[in-house]
């Protein structure tokens, strides 16, 4: 157990280094997983990594990998690379003649990954009857291949990769319920981006790092502030695998400049609060509070995130401060003299 407080009591014992090289943690919800990669980094038993798509399960598989200390390693699989009609002599490898087809030998991925760790990730599409024999091989410590008569020691260790937690997925039939109770106690669970927004300055700065490899480019190595405060304000439905997008796509539009400025990230993120030119007052009205508060109060970079004018913010400022309760944008004098883009908007 750790007994110390916060990310540094999480890392304390283990591989330094790999954590501060690879691992984004200030956020209580991260610094959680890190309790969870702690616990179970030495273990032998089967972990599930449950998390969304993009919240980073091959990350925290390559930590618990690191910090297991396993000779073999990491090898990271999705159930979509497995081919359905021949999943099972893919994971578990067949002899030959096992089925038409089968004119060699083939070990398959449990095999391979020897005295490693292996991650089966969105294991939950795997057929029902793959799950089973998994299940099995759990259990007993061995397993065959296809058409094999001899048991073969599990010398890896099994990682699960799923998108839910277990019991959501047992419930939508996903996954097989005698698996939930095989696995569901050495869990994981990975946060949302939404869930450690505090993290969010630090990942961008990392993907940034990386771009030049990325993308062959010299551009940008750092972030406007209101850009920043954009990037953890915003919704990211695909998480961190989104936001390393954006964080590239803006480093290209920024080629020529020294920093990312709001004006490069501005088409690719959206804030939680959306600007309706027929929406309602209340809901509009918000969503020009978050953008000020965004921009710390620059109306033109705040229209910029609305995709609407200047304008239109200096009406709803006004009718904010007499106490009006507008009527919807479109109705009212001038607002349609300014195109409502970001161009329009910019300066």
């Amino acid at each position: 157990m750790l007994n110390q407080s916060g990310a540094e009591a999480a890392m304390a014992p283990l591989d330094r280094s790999t954590l501060l090289d690879h691992f984004v943690a200030q956020s209580t919800a991260m610094v959680e997983v890190l309790r969870g990669v702690d616990r179970y980094a030495r273990a032998h038993t089967p972990v599930v990594l449950a998390g969304a798509t993009g919240t980073g399960k091959t990350t925290v598989a390559e930590l618990i990998h690191t910090w297991s200390g396993r000779p073999g390693p990491l090898s990271p699989y999705t159930a979509g690379e497995f081919d359905r009609h021949l999943e099972q002599s893919q994971l578990f490898g067949h002899e030959r003649g096992a089925f038409t087809g089968a004119v060699d030998r083939h070990c398959g991925a449990l095999e391979q990954a020897a005295d490693g760790t292996l991650l089966l990730d969105d294991f939950h599409h795997l057929r029902r009857s793959t799950q089973t024999l998994l299940l099995r091989v759990l259990d007993r410590g061995f397993f065959r291949r296809l058409g094999g008569s001899r048991d073969l020691p599990l010398r890896c260790r099994v990682l699960i990769g799923l998108v839910e937690l277990p019991d959501r997925l047992v419930e939508q039939g996903a996954l097989l319920r005698e698996l939930r109770y095989r696995l569901g106690y050495s869990l994981i669970r990975l946060p949302l981006l939404a869930e450690r927004r505090e993290d969010i300055p630090q990942l961008a700065g990392q993907f940034i790092g990386r771009c030049p490899e990325a993308t062959g480019e010299h551009g940008p190595d750092r972030f406007a502030p209101d850009v920043i405060a954009l990037l953890q304000a915003a919704t990211w439905p695909g998480n961190l695998r989104q936001l390393e997008m954006v964080v590239r796509d803006a480093y290209l539009r920024a080629r020529g400049s020294d920093v990312v400025h709001l004006a490069h990230v501005v088409q690719q993120v959206h804030l939680p609060a959306r600007f309706e030119r027929r929406g309602s007052f209340a809901a509009n009205a918000g969503a020009v509070r978050l953008a000020l508060e965004v921009t710390q109060g620059n109306v033109g970079h705040a229209a910029q995130l609305l995709r609407t004018s200047r304008t239109t913010i200096y009406h709803y400022l006004a009718a904010q401060r007499c106490g009006i309760q507008a009527p919807p944008v479109s109705s009212w004098p001038h607002a349609g003299r300014e195109r409502d883009t970001p161009s329009a908007a910019a300066g």
